[in-house]
């Protein structure tokens, strides 16, 4: 019998790549005190002198390092790194917005020790939504969106509960923010026909100005009214 603890995952979907990553499932945090404690347990020493000595590693660790020296504890090391970019050899470090921050490496003996200590448990999962093409029926086109047509919607567990507001399809604008963040905005909201696991049918009857879309599909995939949404996009062009 396997006796070594378990810790459990989750897969989180990025379901516009099609891709899942597995994810520790967020556990309670072990604050100051609850470590000195647990310290002052496992080394014999009283709680306050156990907090005493990690509030006393913490300045020390700092110290060092603001020093420039890089600290290796054997699990895991503490070292001061640079951020940020020069534009020449004789750029001003300070004045580019080159600072120095601190990093942490885990040593091989961590990660190992783990690896051979905890199982990852799988938890309920993001369902692996996905589509893989969007296809006007009447037109026998693909990626094209015709209000009044019937659309079929391929993919992968796309179950859409019509009983719930926020499961549907949607046409939607997407928003910049900035460089790197996005919003996106519904503009129109599909009839559904019909859906199941791998196919859903969809109408747009509502007038719908021309361009470039995404088409996105909300669904908790059969999974329960407690399973948080989620959604995939796949572009359309409105013509």
């Amino acid at each position: 019998m396997d006796r070594r603890q378990s810790i459990k995952a989750v897969a989180r979907s990025t379901a516009m790549s099609g891709t899942f990553q597995a994810v520790l499932k967020p556990e309670e945090v072990l604050t100051m005190d609850d470590i000195a404690e647990r310290w002052a347990s496992y080394s014999g020493q009283p709680q306050g002198m156990a907090k005493s000595h990690l509030i006393g590693l913490e300045s020390f660790i700092l110290d060092q390092l603001a020093k420039g020296y890089r600290l290796d504890f054997g699990l895991v090391s503490f070292y001061p790194r640079l951020s940020g970019g020069l534009t020449s050899r004789d750029a001003d470090p300070e004045a580019e917005g080159l600072f120095v921050r601190g990093s942490v490496k885990a040593r091989r003996a961590l990660v190992n020790g783990l690896k051979h200590r905890l199982v990852a448990e799988n938890a309920q999962a993001t369902s692996r939504v996905r589509i893989y093409n969007v296809f006007d029926r009447e037109t026998s086109r693909y990626g094209i969106v015709t209000p009044g047509h019937t659309l079929s919607i391929s993919g992968n567990d796309i179950v859409i509960d019509q009983a719930r507001d926020d499961e549907g399809v949607w046409l939607e604008k997407r928003m910049h923010v900035n460089s790197r963040r996005h919003s996106y905005t519904k503009v129109a909201r599909g009839r559904i026909l019909k859906s199941d696991t791998d196919l859903a049918e969809v109408v747009f009857d509502e007038a719908i100005p021309k361009g470039t879309y995404l088409l996105t599909l909300y669904t908790r995939s059969g999974r329960g009214t407690d399973f948080k949404v989620i959604h995939c996009r796949s572009e359309v062009m409105v013509k």
